[in-house]
């Protein structure tokens, strides 16, 4: 059962009073379950429905004073069922409609708002896309129970502690399946070298080059105090060990260093979090495709589509060496 339903106060002292025919308590009955359809702290479907029910059973039924008290209430709230404004302009109450979004932006909103809203796979996708850069926007996503963890990855930089476990941990799950492509040889003694020097600038654009990241990746933390963060999962990512790791936060930015509790955290997501779940996480973060293997992409060996070395390739030892043919023996 609900949760909101479970929590709704009991009415059925009241619904077998208004049986009564001495009483007449269905006026009653409508304008309390009216006040506590709008104090509901969310408006998710077993809500709604339930209102629609009891509503609309009622209004054709209860004197033109208290419609015009129920539908003074409910004018304004975007939320009211269909079928309860369709029961009260019958009884000439009409509410005013919702008012439109002027923008798609704030159409999104309301969506992610609205708990009762079916957010499909496409509004999803759009939903995550802006969320990357609205906080609000990505904090009310982060908020929805019916979001698997798995599809809030690209907002992970917003979510609360416990929320970046659960997310890490789906993520993990399916990152594991893919083969993860060994980073270029030298980029963590360059980033360790670059960290020494305090170079920040060569820092972050050797990090972006190694890991094929866009240029202004940094800037997909629009908390400066989550960029160190997005770091983190870039180093991880990158393949240094937690040394060389601690060695980049305590040299790469006084502020960080001076902070205990801060590079303790840093170094604690760095060791809890696999390279190839740092790389997935990256990668929805900033909206970028994963990488799977290096070098581009693959080239088959052998079939149809293989392609074929030329004579002068060979020549210049581009194939291996051609073993002699063995001889047969003939005695």
């Amino acid at each position: 059962m609900s949760s909101s339903v479970a929590g709704a106060p009991d009415l059925s002292g009241l619904i077998e009073l208004s049986r009564d025919p001495a009483l007449d308590l269905k006026p009653v009955i409508l304008r309390v379950q009216t006040d506590l359809f709008l104090t509901a702290p969310v408006h998710d479907r077993a809500i709604l429905q339930a209102f629609e029910s009891l509503a609309t059973g009622l209004i054709p039924t209860v004197d033109e004073d208290t419609l015009r008290i129920v539908a003074e209430k409910l004018d304004g709230c975007p939320d009211v069922p269909a079928g309860v404004r369709a029961a009260l302009d019958a009884r000439g109450f009409p509410l005013a409609p919702p008012s439109e979004p002027e923008t798609e932006a704030e159409a999104d909103r309301v969506i992610a708002e609205n708990p009762g809203a079916l957010i499909g796979t496409r509004a999803l996708e759009r939903l995550l896309a802006r969320g990357r850069t609205d906080a609000d926007l990505a904090r009310t996503l982060l908020g929805r129970p019916d979001i698997p963890p798995a599809d809030l990855a690209p907002l992970w930089l917003y979510a609360e502690p416990d929320q970046r476990r659960a997310i890490t941990e789906a993520v993990e799950a399916t990152a594991a399946l893919r083969p993860c492509p060994p980073a270029p040889r030298r980029l963590a003694t360059s980033l360790v070298e670059h960290s020494h020097a305090r170079d920040v600038q060569a820092f972050v654009t050797a990090l972006g080059n190694g890991l094929g990241l866009p240029p202004n990746y940094l800037s997909a933390a629009v908390d400066p105090a989550a960029r160190y963060d997005l770091l983190t999962l870039a180093l991880r990512a990158a393949d240094l060990r937690e040394g060389e790791a601690v060695f980049v936060f305590l040299t790469l930015n006084d502020s960080v260093a001076r902070s205990v509790d801060r590079v303790f955290s840093l170094v604690t997501l760095f060791r809890e979090t696999s390279r190839a779940t740092a790389r997935d996480l990256l990668c929805a973060i900033l909206g970028v495709p994963v990488m799977e293997r290096a070098g581009g992409e693959h080239q088959p060996l052998h079939g149809p589509e293989a392609r074929r070395p030329t004579p002068a390739a060979a020549e210049r030892g581009g194939l291996r060496t051609i073993l002699p043919t063995r001889l047969r023996r003939t005695s």
